[in-house]
């Protein structure tokens, strides 16, 4: 692939390792329903646009610069574009890696994380990684059938360490499963996988269109149940503004509460005012302006309990 629009309409023909992230569930940002409409959409939708994205786009030179300065192994390719390798049965399966390590001896991973992130991220020269990421770089061992992958992360912008997945058949052979059923089961035959959040339920189900259905037995026993649950949460709820409201007027005007020890264990301090925009009285003093930037959000639908 020479370019990005080739590399975006061919990555509808495959699963990635960050797809297989999603579908294993392990991905905070994207779900296995996510993967179905990206894969069975037609049109061509770029990469999601954030400052995380683009900044983990652009170290990637830098942290491959410094992987090879640290450890001395030459990276001898780090173009996303031809660093592309499909799994040697099953073309539906592969994956573009961040760069090679010597005559393609085996396969170099870049990330950044913030720092808050730190904690994720275990004992350094081990595989002690977030997991999206430990089944993204077996995937890509897999596939590329190195013996294997070296991730460097910049954590926190300061932070620079290596670790090192070795290969583990077992659990590659399991992930190499799970992706052929995905595509064989769902993309193959246009049947989305089951919705894990009410998100997925509206990206599957956005527009609709005012029918009435029946409930089924087993809907009438969740609805029941949903009732009871939110019953409970506002009982919850109740209680903690309760304990919130007796802590706070113990505290008074005071804004730090520490135990005996010494030991901080709440505050309550005071917060810059919020500056808030009156649209009405904008609307009016500057319709013109108001209607130019005004801008319509995408529809959404509203889930009510009779």
């Amino acid at each position: 692939m020479e370019n990005k629009q080739e590399w975006l309409k061919e990555r509808k023909n495959y699963i990635g390792g960050s797809d297989l992230g999603a579908i294993c569930g392990l991905n905070p940002y994207r779900s296995a329903l996510d993967v179905y409409l990206e894969k069975t959409n037609p049109d061509i939708a770029g990469e999601i646009k954030n400052d995380a994205t683009y900044w983990g786009t652009a170290l990637e030179p830098l942290i491959a610069a410094e992987y090879e300065k640290r450890t001395g192994n030459l990276v001898t390719d780090t173009n996303r574009f031809s660093c592309f390798m499909r799994h040697k049965e099953h073309h539906f399966l592969a994956c573009n890696i961040d760069a090679w390590i010597g005559e393609n001896d085996y396969v170099l991973e870049c990330k950044t994380a913030g720092f808050t992130k730190a904690k994720e991220w275990g004992e350094v020269g081990t595989d002690q990684i977030p997991e999206s990421y430990l089944v993204q770089v077996a995937y890509y061992a897999a596939i590329c059938d190195v013996p294997k992958v070296d991730i460097a992360v910049l954590i926190g912008g300061q932070d620079f360490r290596i670790y090192t997945y070795e290969r583990n058949k077992e659990l590659e052979e399991k992930l190499i499963k799970i992706a052929c059923n995905f595509w064989n089961n769902h993309i193959e035959k246009r049947i989305p996988p089951k919705c894990m959040s009410t998100r997925d339920t509206f990206n599957l189900f956005p527009q609709s269109n005012y029918h009435e259905i029946i409930a089924e037995s087993n809907i009438m026993e969740k609805l029941h149940e949903l009732k009871g649950a939110k019953e409970e949460e506002s009982r919850i709820q109740a209680s903690i503004e309760r304990l919130k409201t007796d802590i706070q007027e113990f505290m008074r005007d005071y804004d730090v509460l520490i135990d005996n020890q010494g030991n901080v264990i709440a505050t309550w301090r005071n917060t810059a005012p919020k500056s808030l925009v009156n649209v009405n009285k904008l609307k009016e003093m500057f319709k013109d302006a108001y209607e130019q930037c005004l801008n319509t959000g995408k529809p959404s639908r509203m889930f009510l309990i009779k």
